[in-house]
């Protein structure tokens, strides 16, 4: 019986593509491999955001090339963003091991008709698996953006919406099959529908979504600063089981380096959407983007960036040292940074960012939080609270609840609590002992 091990990289597109591969295979006869040693086909899901990302693929795709001259097998299938554009590098690569490059920007079904012909198998019915409490649904993919250092409308293509009937179809057959919470995705998520001249596509699905039976939380990813409006906060206002977390990538606080990237906002308009955001939900987290080292960027620039976090105070900001992507406007630009400068910049706002989470974690302790359990241990269970903070519980707990907790410590990273019940039976006990004493 053939055997497949699928590695990803990247966003959480490629986490939903990767689950939907994994059951073509399932359904076509194959089993899992533990691990690549012993698979006859790895599928290698591959990113081009970072340069990092690219460099592990290859790595990948040579390790393969070397067990398959050793043993004659696995071969690999590559897809995603690297295989869109670099197709001639993965090949040269890989050799004779590569059995198939299917581009990102082809839908599924087009590289699920090449994995058929390459298997050598008849069409099979797909039926996404659940694996969890919580699951990614896309809605849009690809991106009109352009944004300088962006790779993604290259390597994705242009947008392209999920009808929404598609959609809803899909989240009831999650919730029905024991899903809690749904995370809506796509790159520039505030677009959805446009393509299907849809008015108000993105808030209408929320809004849609938010109605089904047996959801308990929705999310979404990734909006785009420069697409929301007061009239769409002010609807997420009603929706009862979207949480309250923002994530609102900025990438730079200096207006010209907004420009250069071409984002379509000023520092001020975004700082203006996130007052209107505090406003309206005085319960929320924010997180962020930060692009430091970009084409030109100097110390006035950066300075302008520390302010920016230090005036917003997010609560947590995934942070990247620029990388120039082949293609794009940014890698042609005059005035390209030293990896030195970069280091130095990214350190200095990690300082900032540690100690501005750790803060804003440990205003929770001594406050309820409901947290939906996500993972059991033997005195443990781990889950996210509304707000998306990680929470270790002391206690038991089942898969799939959501159950109260009262924080008692926190750091930058997450918040740790004890579930309500044990909170007060310690209280009790701890009185008592007092009134004996």
């Amino acid at each position: 019986m053939r055997k497949f091990k699928i590695v990803t990289y990247g966003c959480q597109i490629n986490v939903y593509e990767s689950e939907k591969f994994a059951e073509f295979f399932k359904s076509s006869g194959l089993v899992e491999a533990k691990g690549i040693e012993d698979a006859d086909i790895v599928l290698l899901n591959s990113c081009a955001v970072r340069g990092k990302s690219e460099q592990k693929l290859y790595s990948e795709v040579g390790y393969i090339n070397k067990l398959f001259k050793k043993n004659g097998k696995p071969v690999s299938v590559v897809t995603g963003c690297v295989a869109t554009v670099k197709e001639k590098e993965i090949r040269r690569i890989g050799q004779k091991s590569v059995a198939l490059v299917m581009k990102g920007t082809r839908s599924l079904k087009e590289r699920f008709d090449a994995l058929k012909q390459f298997l050598g198998i008849e069409f099979v019915e797909q039926r996404r698996e659940v694996q969890g409490v919580f699951a990614y649904v896309p809605i849009i993919f690809g991106c009109n953006n352009f944004c300088t250092y962006c790779i993604v409308p290259f390597t994705k293509g242009r947008e392209r919406s999920r009808t929404k009937e598609e959609v809803l179809s899909e989240v009831r057959f999650l919730l029905d099959k024991g899903t809690k919470e749904v995370v809506l995705l796509g790159q520039n998520i505030n677009h959805y529908g446009r393509d299907l001249r849809y008015k108000n596509g993105f808030i209408e699905i929320l809004e849609e979504v938010n109605k089904l039976p047996g959801l308990e939380r929705l999310r979404y990813l990734t909006p785009h600063p420069a697409d929301f409006t007061t009239d769409d906060l002010k609807r997420m206002q009603q929706l009862n089981k979207l949480c309250p977390h923002f994530h609102l990538p900025v990438q730079s606080g200096s207006d010209r380096i907004l420009k250069l990237m071409k984002r379509g906002y000023t520092v001020s308009q975004y700082e203006d959407l996130i007052e209107q955001v505090k406003k309206l939900f005085p319960e929320a987290s924010i997180t962020t983007d930060i692009i430091v080292g970009f084409p030109t960027e100097t110390e006035k620039d950066f300075e302008d960036t520390k302010r920016l976090v230090l005036n917003v105070e997010f609560d947590k900001i995934f942070l990247a040292a620029y990388s120039p992507r082949e293609g794009t406007v940014a890698a042609k630009m005059d005035g390209q940074i030293e990896e030195s400068v970069k280091k130095e910049r990214l350190n200095t706002l990690l300082q900032i960012e540690d100690e501005i989470s750790a803060r804003k974690n440990r205003a929770y302790i001594g406050k309820m939080t409901e947290v939906l359990v996500e993972t059991v241990k033997e005195n443990e269970v781990i889950g996210r609270n509304p707000q998306d903070k990680l929470v270790i519980v002391e206690g038991k707990g089942r898969r799939g609840e959501i159950v109260s907790v009262k924080v008692t410590d926190a750091d930058k990273m997450h918040l740790r609590g004890v579930l309500r019940g044990t909170q007060e039976k310690d209280e009790r006990s701890a009185l008592e002992k007092t009134e004996n004493d």
